[in-house]
């Protein structure tokens, strides 16, 4: 936009308070999504004894103490996913909205659509959603790695070093977490800016058809 939209500037503190109330929501929407699926993949880990699902939970289960195969397992991983799914989430979409407040023109699309009130779509910032996803990754892959340094169990976590396949460099130490920190930051970061491109070229797309809709003549 090269000018300010004055419908923007009348209505950003009532933006505000959405952003707020929705980064609540996705928070709380996303944990017990994430909560769900651990709670899932637990049981089936109990019923998969030396299969993918047991693979992976044993895995999760040395950053996530107490979440492994059957029922109380399954319940701490339900448990974790909520609290830190939430946790994460929340920070990510509270990043990503002060990005939009601090260019409110740039991300908004409003689309007038021919109707009596207009709609705004919010684009994606890829950077910021890149920073704030890689840095919540990133800080998380170091806290948990060191914790098991702190535990004194790092030798013994084979599945924490199997991210190694993944994170060349990575280590159960401290320096290795911090090589894979920076990986998986990278990887996050790209990720990222290439998803924004691809859902703001959508929005684009999609504002081009309802435009040249609206400029078509309506029937009587």
């Amino acid at each position: 936009m090269d000018a300010a939209d004055p419908r923007l500037d009348a209505d950003l503190p009532l933006l505000r308070a959405t952003m707020r109330v929705n980064t609540v929501i996705f928070g709380v929407i996303f944990g017990l999504l994430v909560g769900a699926v651990l709670f899932a993949l637990g049981l089936a880990a109990s019923a998969d004894g030396r299969g993918s699902a047991a693979f992976a939970v044993a895995l999760l289960g040395v950053f996530l103490p107490g979440y492994g195969p059957r029922w109380p397992g399954a319940l701490a991983g339900l448990v974790w996913g909520c609290v830190v799914g939430g946790a994460v989430a929340a920070a990510i979409y509270r990043i990503n909205c002060r990005t939009v407040l601090a260019g409110l023109e740039d991300l908004v699309a409003v689309d007038a659509g021919g109707g009596e009130f207009p709609r705004a779509v919010l684009r994606l910032h890829g950077p910021s959603l890149g920073v704030a996803i890689g840095t919540v990754g990133a800080l998380g892959l170091v806290a948990t790695t060191n914790w098991l340094v702190l535990r004194g169990t790092a030798a013994e976590s084979i599945h924490a070093r199997l991210l190694a396949h993944y994170l060349p460099g990575y280590a159960v130490d401290f320096g290795g977490s911090l090589i894979g920190a920076v990986e998986l930051f990278a990887l996050l970061f790209v990720s990222c800016v290439a998803l924004a491109r691809i859902y703001n070229g959508v929005v684009e797309w999609r504002g081009r058809r309802t435009g040249a809709g609206s400029d078509a003549p309506h029937g009587g």
